[in-house]
């Protein structure tokens, strides 16, 4: 291949690398968690393109092939433990995999492996880096120019409320992102020389610095400033400048100080009355936030403890969540995937093997700009930035987990550090001689052939397919609203989905399952089409735990299915195989006493709901669902306890979940009508105009045998719904007359 073919390739494949920032902007709203799996095929996508012309590049030219360093080295070597532990953990196909709303797993930190060869054997000059890195400092001003018009209210904030989120979906993942781009915007500041550059950057930097505050998100917010303090503290101790050292100290100084100030008032009415700012006041051991990441991470260590060498596999934390389950986290979502705590993360994903490797990445980059300090080839302030950047970065991920875009911008820094590290060993950065290979022969030509044709299946099988499944379950969710009645065509939908064969299809299932479960209760749909949903819906939650059987999500699902379908012993028997994988979660120990409830087994029931609620009395909805069995087992004394000692917890909610309807039919099943009576004045009381609830209240004054109130209920209802008088006239006649109609 001839010199100019050779160097066309390698424009095409910078040419890639330069358009990659974009994926930061990209939403696809046709696809399913469209803010991270539409960034996500994009990423791989082009990896993959460009991975091809790239090995094609290098097979010809020696210059464009990978050079060893220490970096390179530890992010082969956290691979490998990946790999390992991707093979060897407990769920080898979704450690792969991931889902749509990570789509991390093994295949994405190969992505990202294969990206850090291709980036660092084809930028092989300063200029290379510097246009690279001025382009994503361009995406994120695009992203904060974005982020700002979402302030005003002319875009929508995507996850609600006032947190900032850009085109990432997640104020934490803006947040991160603009974190980096500070650093780079700052490296990028003391590299230029044009007073015109260096103002915009600054100008800019100010701009993103107010942006990261108004994402509300601390771990980002106090990295930076932790990172900002690392910054200070290098450049006092290694520029040779004097002004700068003390400017450095002098910056050190500023933030131990706003530090301080905000400690001093962060009570005041100004700091309270900021949605900001009453974020970092409100920050305790005791809040709510903090408690629940304690006691995650207390989990995660023993799910480490269990599985120490290799870990779980990648995306396996859901196994240790539910495994280790604290009771006390009711008032937290009930299913975490993540330890949100990066070091937790690893050795629960790899196990201390991959843990340390990963760390190594850390370890290498940090040697490298020591080493490369020491030679002149990283000056002070590139050392101060990169670590302070560092620090920023690792202390956010102290609360939260890494996603794509963040990855991404280590990954890319790492390829910088690693490109300055080889500089000292190319003599002339600028001048890259091309020397073309000699002695390209058949196993050139394989590697090539291989290449491509790794691309195309890769292409097909890991994109273009799981995108086509991501589409049609969205295709299909938005089919439930619009169709649902129409069941045939509701199943059809699904079965588009499923015969993908995709990691899309654990997704659909559990939709599939709550679609079950949502029409059981519509009357429009007949019986017959109610259980053809119902079959496919467990046949389906059926391959699922043979394909994931150490998950009690998928046991739960199903032990749910089972009981709207009237499969109360199949229910009990995979409800309590659920318990087995989860033993604290008190979701399952609601499912187990429903069947006991609904089969008339009270006692059983009590005693069940009677463990739940001690595991932690201040969950109200343990407290109420004893409150039931205790009502339903003769226990009522104990039932209005239970109502009283919760009302000293959760205040005057406590008498609105007293006269739920759950509740009335317990007393009504019991025979204590006097209470259910007690409830319905206190519903009509609440809403007067409600015909129903008067109708409801006549029917309880008839089981006292107060004939008379439950004419004068009867005329209320007639007066208030007029539709009603003809019947109400009727049962009024039937009472008069001595019959209870």
């Amino acid at each position: 291949m001839s010199e100019k073919s050779i160097r066309y390739l390698v424009y095409a494949t910078k040419a890639g690398l330069f358009i990659l920032p974009v994926l930061s902007l990209i939403v696809a709203g046709s696809l399913f968690f469209p803010f991270i799996s539409g960034k996500n095929f994009f990423f791989r996508i082009m990896v993959e393109i460009l991975l091809f012309l790239w090995v094609f590049a290098a097979c010809f030219d020696k210059n464009y092939r990978p050079r060893k360093s220490p970096i390179l080295i530890a992010i082969s070597a956290t691979l490998f433990f990946l790999t390992l532990a991707t093979i060897l953990g407990a769920n080898p196909y979704r450690s792969f995999w991931s889902n749509y709303e990570r789509m991390e797993g093994l295949v994405g930190h190969i992505h990202l492996f294969l990206y850090f060869l291709v980036l660092t054997s084809v930028f092989k000059k300063e200029k290379d880096w510097k246009r690279f890195f001025t382009g994503l400092i361009g995406m994120s001003f695009i992203l904060a120019i974005y982020g700002f018009l979402q302030f005003f209210g002319f875009f929508e904030i995507h996850q609600g409320g006032a947190r900032l989120d850009a085109t990432l979906g997640n104020a934490t993942y803006f947040a991160i992102f603009l974190v980096f781009h500070l650093f780079l915007i700052a490296w990028l500041f003391g590299r230029s020389k044009n007073l015109w550059i260096r103002s915009g950057l600054g100008a800019l930097f100010v701009f993103e610095l107010i942006l990261v505050f108004m994402t509300a998100t601390r771990g980002a917010v106090l990295g930076f400033m932790g990172g900002a303090a690392i910054f200070g503290i290098l450049m006092a101790i290694f520029s040779r400048n004097k002004k700068i050292r003390y400017g450095a100290l002098g910056l050190f100084v500023l933030i131990a100080l706003f530090a301080a100030t905000f400690i001093l008032v962060k009570n005041t009415a100004l700091v309270r009355n900021n949605y900001v700012f009453s974020r970092f006041a409100d920050m305790s051991f005791s809040e709510k936030t903090v408690q629940s990441r304690l006691t995650i991470w207390q989990m995660a260590f023993k799910g480490f403890l269990e599985r120490p060498i290799l870990g779980w596999g990648p995306e396996n934390f859901s196994l240790v969540f539910n495994k280790y389950y604290e009771p006390k986290l009711w008032k937290q979502e009930p299913w975490f995937d993540r330890a949100h705590n990066i070091i937790f993360d690893w050795l629960i994903s790899s196990g201390i093997l991959g843990f340390l490797a990963y760390w190594s990445i850390w370890g290498a980059a940090v040697y490298v700009l020591i080493k490369g300090y020491k030679k002149n080839i990283f000056t002070s302030l590139e050392v101060a930035l990169f670590a302070g950047l560092f620090g920023a970065y690792a202390f956010h991920n102290l609360f939260v987990f890494d996603n794509l875009t963040s990855y991404y911008l280590f990954f890319s820094v790492l390829g910088y550090i690693h490109f300055r590290h080889q500089s000292d060993q190319i003599k002339d950065k600028e001048q890259l001689k091309e020397m073309p290979n000699q002695e390209i022969g058949l196993s050139h030509y394989f590697l090539i052939t291989a290449s491509f044709l790794a691309m195309v299946f890769s292409l097909y099988f890991i994109n273009f397919k799981p995108y086509l499944a991501g589409r049609q379950l969205l295709n299909t969710l938005g089919a439930l609203r619009s169709q649902g009645l129409n069941v045939d065509f509701i199943l059809k939908e699904f079965d588009k989905v499923f015969a993908y064969k995709t990691f899309g299809t654990s997704e659909a299932r559990e939709q599939l399952g709550g679609y079950a479960e949502q029409i059981s209760q519509v009357p429009q749909i007949s019986n017959k089409d109610k259980m053809k949903v119902f079959a496919k819906a467990i046949n389906e939650m059926e391959s699922q735990i043979k394909e994931a059987p150490r998950d009690a999500r998928g046991y739960l699902f199903l032990s749910s299915l089972y009981t709207k379908a009237n499969r109360p012993d199949d229910s009990l028997k995979t409800a309590l195989k659920a318990l087995e994988l989860s033993p604290a979660k008190q979701q399952i120990f609601f499912i187990i006493a429903d069947i006991y409830l609904s089969s008339g087994q009270y006692e059983k029931a009590f005693e069940i709901l009677k463990k739940v609620y001690d595991s932690d009395p201040t969950y109200h909805e343990a407290t109420k669902n004893l409150a039931i069995a205790a009502i339903l087992t003769d226990r009522q004394n104990y039932a209005e306890e239970l109502f009283a000692s919760a009302k000293k917890i959760h205040g005057g909610f406590v008498y609105t979940m007293k006269t739920g309807f759950q509740v009335l039919n317990a007393y009504a099943r019991a025979g204590n009508y006097e209470k259910v009576k007690e409830i319905w004045l206190y519903r009509i009381k609440d809403e007067p105009n409600n015909a129903q609830y008067r109708v409801n209240l006549a029917a309880t004054y008839l089981q006292l045998g107060q004939r008379n109130n439950a004419v004068g209920e009867l005329e209320k209802a007639a007066e208030l719904n007029p539709e009603f008088k003809q019947q109400a006239e009727y049962f009024i006649n039937e009472i008069k007359a001595g019959r209870n109609p």
